[in-house]
């Protein structure tokens, strides 16, 4: 699927008429298949859909959707997920993936809703890997916060402006160019400049999405 055609619905369920009818097939697939992996990982762990509400904090009504195919959840919420099964949300949204050499093209790469007013592209095809690029946008304010994970993370600038801050360690203002590396493991937030838009690489290894 390329850039243009590929959209993640955030957590509610659209109806077909809300949407060009060809994104929301597309969207149908992407949320049918998420809800396949997510079930059969679920149920190969012996979790019930209450006790999966207790790891990730998502209602069970929602989760029941999610599995049925019929919602979408943003990328942060089926992050959350993938953690309380202990995998990556891609791995979720992209169960078939299997080669060793992954080419996507500018106008290539699924894009997903971060969270409203975020979105990710993923520059790989595939989840089976050592490191995990994306593109991500922020519209101007956008901000979001992550509790830590495992590994290390790597942002470079490509537009705008970028405030990151680590706990314990204070903020740092990034622009076009700027590279930052620091532990994942230390939780951090990443925040928009309040007058245009940003776009960045995220570099994570080993995956935590």
């Amino acid at each position: 699927m390329s850039v243009m055609h590929v959209r993640t619905a955030v957590e509610n369920v659209r109806t077909a008429g809300e949407q060009d009818p060809g994104l929301a097939d597309e969207r149908a697939e992407v949320a049918v298949a998420l809800g396949a992996a997510l079930r059969k990982l679920r149920k190969a762990q012996g979790l019930t859909l209450r006790q999966m509400t207790a790891r990730c904090g998502l209602s069970q009504p929602f989760l029941s959707q999610i599995e049925n195919g019929k919602a979408m959840p943003s990328l942060l919420a089926l992050h959350h997920v993938a953690q309380a099964l202990g995998a990556t949300a891609y791995e979720l949204l992209q169960p078939q993936a299997g080669t060793e050499v992954s080419l996507v093209r500018s106008d290539e790469g699924e894009v997903y809703e971060l969270t409203e007013g975020a979105r990710t592209r993923f520059l790989t095809s595939r989840s089976a890997r050592m490191l995990e690029p994306n593109e991500v946008v922020f519209e101007p304010g956008i901000r979001t916060e992550n509790s830590g994970h495992a590994g290390e993370e790597f942002i470079y600038i490509l537009e705008g402006r970028l405030r990151v801050d680590l706990e314990g360690r204070g903020g740092v203002e990034l622009g076009p160019g700027d590279v930052y590396l620091y532990p994942a493991s230390i939780p951090h937030a990443l925040s928009a400049d309040d007058s245009r838009a940003c776009r960045f690489l995220v570099i994570t290894s080993p995956p935590s999405f």
